[in-house]
């Protein structure tokens, strides 16, 4: 047992040691960074939507479409000063119409410039807007979102990617080389390559396994360095 369990340890911290590193390097580091700036709350300003402000009832809208359309709440925001205003969303056959919940007038999609607008008006910084594009294929930082989404970059420090929805003007994520970090080290944490969010995987389990069975074999050999020896008993 001795021999076998000094064996396997050997051979396993061959094969882990680098892995290992890594797990403490990248817990280390996420546990450093702070949470807060990694999501990008210390940059983004977030209306609040009331709908106590309503004033337009939905069957009103409800009647300028078929009896088969759907009415769901969403929400428009707008500056000066920025607020959130409520907003029903009627989907109609392949259609879908948006309506403020104040007036009962009709919203579009929002253009590029009331999204650097809307954007500047979400950020708690003071750098300026060095582009901003409307994406139907999501970069891999937001891939798990739905497209399209405006992509609005600061020209600040910390590269900060503004991800806004073109029919609510909301900013949906906030983007940092603060985040890339954090979620380069995440990807080392949990072994995911590609997708950088399934930690069921079966290489994680094999290394977390044999990680285990590292930590086993090391327990037996110090059992067996500091076992109590027994005294050799003298004979007269």
């Amino acid at each position: 047992m001795h021999k076998l369990s000094r064996s396997l340890h050997n051979w396993l911290g061959i094969i882990l040691a680098a892995q290992i590193s890594l797990w403490f390097l990248s817990g280390l580091v996420m546990a450093w960074l702070p949470i807060d700036e990694v999501r990008g709350t210390h940059l983004k300003i977030e209306p609040k939507v009331s709908w106590t402000q309503a004033q337009v009832a939905p069957a009103i809208l409800l009647a300028k479409h078929s009896p088969n359309a759907l009415l769901s709440f969403s929400h428009r925001v707008l500056v000066d000063p920025l607020r959130a205003e409520p907003v029903y969303q009627v989907e109609d056959g392949n259609s879908i119409t948006r309506y403020s919940a104040l007036t009962g007038n009709t919203y579009q999609a929002i253009q590029e410039d009331d999204i650097q607008q809307l954007a500047t008006a979400q950020y708690k910084g003071t750098a300026s807007i060095s582009s901003a594009l409307l994406l139907e294929v999501l970069p891999q930082e937001v891939s798990h979102l739905t497209a399209p989404l405006w992509q609005v970059v600061f020209n600040d420090e910390d590269n900060t990617h503004f991800y806004l929805s073109p029919t609510t003007g909301k900013v949906e994520r906030v983007r940092t080389d603060t985040w890339r970090l954090f979620d380069f080290m995440w990807m080392l944490h949990i072994m995911d390559y590609e997708e950088r969010s399934d930690f069921n995987h079966p290489l994680l389990i094999a290394f977390a396994a044999s990680a285990l069975l590292f930590t086993f074999t090391g327990f037996i050999l110090l059992y067996y360095k500091f076992r109590p020896r027994r005294k050799s008993r003298i004979f007269y």
